[in-house]
């Protein structure tokens, strides 16, 4: 793209709901990035904690915005992301961390290709108390240009810390789903990967946190129904079609962490996802 800055600005979106405990540690981690042309656009969903006290002891490079009422994740980072001024988008929860070279990295990759809508990387996962717990996602080869779509309707594999997005290309697919509660993400990595290439750079660049303040099994089950929403707005897309079927998986696995044992096997045979299920499985025993 004739004319694109070397260094264009990046909009980092924070979401908050009572992020208090992992805060600063957070916001500390863009400020230690080694690409230094960014904003923090920080979206304090109706916190009572003192996320808000963190958030606003920072510099003006931290653009604080509060909402009353507590409104879903969907709306929430569509209005973040309606203040921001970046020409790209990343993404940080507020118990997560990056990298120091994370935007370095990313920004090199997708700066100026017209034909890349999204660019991720490798994540590490950690507890509450910093301890390594594995990496995500676990394929050995991550999957990488025009044809990522194939592999993502299947399962959603991209970390959302890890991601740099196109704001043009966000914009033209749409964005996020306003009524979405939690796979908001996942929906605008499919439209992405539907209508650009998507890039991966395979080196840990993130770092998210696994703690009990993640989500319920119930929470699992309502993302679960999301995605199989996201998904069938492909239809009739072959790639869809089998995507389908892994969903409906997902969502037997989801309704058996939430204990509901008759509603799973009833999804498990009207769908016919027991194939997939028992391939599931095997690979974890192997």
């Amino acid at each position: 793209m004739q004319g694109a800055s070397n260094t264009p600005l990046v909009s980092v979106i924070m979401n908050c709901y009572n992020g208090e405990r992992y805060l600063q540690k957070a916001i500390d981690s863009v400020y230690s990035q080694t690409y230094t042309n960014w904003e923090i656009i920080f979206w304090d969903n109706a916190s009572t904690d003192d996320s808000a006290k963190i958030a606003q002891s920072y510099d003006s490079k931290v653009k604080y915005f509060h909402t009353k009422n507590n409104t879903p994740l969907g709306r929430a980072r569509v209005s973040a992301i309606d203040k921001a001024d970046g020409e790209y988008l990343a993404f940080l929860d507020c118990d997560d961390l990056w990298e120091d070279i994370k935007l370095e990295r990313q920004v090199g990759v997708i700066n100026g290709q017209h034909n890349i809508g999204l660019v991720y990387s490798r994540c590490e996962i950690i507890s509450g108390t910093n301890e390594l717990l594995g990496k995500i996602p676990p394929r050995e080869e991550l999957p990488s240009g025009s044809n990522v779509f194939d592999e993502l309707v299947k399962e959603n594999f991209i970390p959302f810390v890890s991601t740099l997005v196109c704001r043009q290309k966000y914009d033209d697919i749409g964005g996020f789903p306003v009524h979405y509660k939690n796979s908001t993400d996942y929906h605008v990595f499919l439209k992405l990967s539907y209508n650009y290439k998507v890039i991966s750079i395979d080196e840990v660049l993130c770092k998210y946190r696994e703690h009990s303040g993640n989500l319920s099994h119930s929470q699992y089950i309502i993302g679960a129904k999301e995605s199989i929403d996201s998904v069938a707005s492909f239809l009739p897309d072959r790639c869809a079609i089998i995507g389908l079927k892994y969903q409906y998986a997902q969502l037997v696995v989801a309704h058996l962490k939430d204990n509901k044992v008759l509603k799973a096997l009833y999804l498990s045979i009207k769908h016919k996802v027991l194939g997939i299920l028992f391939v599931r499985l095997l690979k974890k025993w192997l």
